[in-house]
C-alpha cells in the first residue's frame, strides 16, 4: 500500500499548480488522477487580462496574481523544458463613441495597463471603424500542454497515480484515510474542477458550472502581434491558427460543442475581422465556477482530514497560482485563509 501525507485528487490546472507549491516546500503528497479530454484544463483558451472591461477598472487582487503567475509558470517551464507562458498584448477594439470611457480609465490606477489608444485601427485583417486600446501584461497560458508535461513529470517521479477515485472506497481510519484500498493518506485535497459537483462532501460548496465553446480557425494574413478583443479573443497559436472564444452557458451542463455556439462564436468574429478564414476544430468544456466568482480553498467542518482548492473557473491562469501557494502555506503551516476564498462562506 502506498502511503503518503497529501493526497491530491485531479491533476487539472488547480491541482498540478498545488502539487508545484507541494513540492517546492519539500512536502510528501501523491496525485490521483484519471484523465479526461473534457476537463476545463484540456479546452481552456487560457487568456488572461489585468483590466475588467466591464468597469474599465484594474483586476482584483492583480498586483498580488501577476507576480505569482510569472513566478510560477517560468519556475514550471524550467522544470519541463516545455513553454506554457505567452506573453502577448491585448488590443481591445471598441467604437468611437466610448472612447472618452478609456481614456478617464488612463488616467486611473487602470492605466498602467493601458498603453496606448488608438485613434483609428489600421491592422490588417482587422475591420475598419474601431478604436483601440493596447493593453499589456497579457497573454495565455497553455493549460493542456502544462498539465501535459506535469504529467508526465510527475509520472517520472512516482509522484501521480492513473486512477479514478472511488468515493465510496474512502474509508476513515483514526489517523489516516484508506482511498481505493490501495493508498492510506493523512489529508485529501480534492481539486476535482467540475467534477466536484458529484463530491459527497463538498458538492454543495457553492458550485455554479457553465459551459464554454472555443474555436480554433485557420486565418492566413491575421497579424500575430495582439490577441484582439471584441466581444470574443483571437489568440494567435502561431502558424496562421488562432483560438476564438468562448461562449457562457448555464443550462446545457455537457462536453458536447453545438451548432448554436460555434455560429454565436462564428457572428461575434464575422464582425471584427475581415479576412477569410477555415474552422479547424470546435471543442466545449465545462468551468468549475462558483457563485461569488472566486476560488474555493480550506478544509470541511465535519470532516477535518478533507479539503479542497478549486473554482478557479475561466480566470483560473491568473487565480491559480497565487491562491496555490496560499492553500499550500494552509495546509502545510495553518496560515489563515483570506475570508474571500474559504470555503467556509458556503459549508
Amino acid at each position: 500500500m502506498k502511503t503518503t501525507k497529501y493526497l491530491i485528487i485531479g491533476q487539472g490546472l488547480a491541482g498540478t499548480l498545488l502539487a508545484a507549491e507541494l513540492m517546492e516546500r519539500k512536502a510528501e503528497f501523491l496525485i490521483m488522477d484519471a484523465f479526461s479530454p473534457y476537463s476545463a484544463s484540456q479546452v481552456a483558451g487560457g487568456a488572461f487580462i489585468p483590466i475588467v472591461f466591464r468597469t474599465l477598472k484594474k483586476a482584483e487582487m492583480i498586483d498580488d496574481y501577476l507576480p505569482s503567475l510569472f513566478r510560477t509558470y517560468h519556475s514550471l517551464e524550467s522544470l519541463t523544458s516545455g513553454r506554457f507562458l505567452h506573453l502577448t498584448p491585448s488590443l481591445k477594439l471598441f467604437r468611437p463613441d466610448v472612447r472618452h470611457q478609456w481614456q478617464k480609465a488612463k488616467e486611473t490606477s487602470a492605466g498602467n495597463f493601458i498603453k496606448e489608444i488608438i485613434d483609428q485601427v489600421n491592422i490588417s485583417g482587422v475591420k475598419a471603424g474601431f478604436c483601440g486600446a493596447v493593453i499589456e501584461p497579457s497573454g495565455w497560458v497553455d493549460t493542456k500542454m502544462l498539465t501535459a508535461k506535469m504529467g508526465e513529470w510527475f509520472l517520472k517521479n512516482n509522484l501521480l497515480i492513473e486512477e479514478k477515485l472511488d468515493y465510496k472506497s474512502i474509508d476513515f481510519q483514526k489517523d489516516s484515510i484508506i482511498v481505493n484500498g490501495s493508498i492510506r493518506a493523512e489529508k485529501i485535497i480534492f481539486c476535482e474542477g467540475a467534477g466536484a459537483i458529484h463530491n459527497p462532501w463538498f458538492g454543495n460548496a457553492g458550485f455554479t458550472l457553465n459551459k464554454g465553446e472555443i474555436l480554433e480557425i485557420e486565418a492566413p494574413g491575421l497579424p500575430a502581434d495582439f490577441i484582439v478583443r471584441g466581444d470574443v479573443f483571437v489568440m494567435p497559436l502561431g502558424n496562421d491558427r488562432f483560438r476564438v472564444g468562448s461562449t457562457y452557458d448555464r443550462k446545457n451542463i455537457d462536453h458536447n460543442p453545438t451548432e448554436a455556439g460555434k455560429q454565436q462564436l462564428l457572428q461575434k468574429l464575422d464582425a471584427i475581422i475581415s479576412l477569410p478564414f477555415k474552422v479547424i476544430s470546435h471543442q466545449a468544456g465545462i468551468r468549475p465556477s462558483i457563485k461569488d466568482r472566486k476560488p474555493i480553498l480550506g478544509t470541511h467542518p465535519g470532516f477535518p482530514q478533507l479539503f479542497i482548492f478549486n473554482g478557479l473557473g475561466s480566470k483560473g491562469v491568473l487565480y491559480g497560482p497565487y491562491h496555490a501557494k496560499e492553500m499550500a502555506d494552509f495546509l502545510l503551516y495553518g496560515k489563515a485563509l483570506s475570508p474571500m476564498v474559504n470555503v467556509s462562506r458556503y459549508l
